[in-house]
């Protein structure tokens, strides 16, 4: 289920609260662009099947 943009504005100043950061108004929207994006890139991972077999990723390189 997709969280509201008010959820997710609660979610991330709580989770700012939590590790005691100081997170302004000035900068919780592109905080919230970022945590979205991650999550997009979160949900890429989650639906790709990773073989067992696969070397380790030691470093990128595009």
């Amino acid at each position: 289920m997709k969280k509201s943009q008010t959820d997710m504005t609660l979610l991330v100043q709580a989770r700012a609260a939590a590790i005691d950061l100081d997170l302004s108004d000035r900068c919780l929207p592109s905080v919230l662009t970022n945590t979205e994006l991650l999550g997009h890139y979160a949900d890429l991972l989650n639906r790709h099947v990773f073989s067992d077999e696969c070397e380790p990723a030691f470093e990128y390189v595009p």
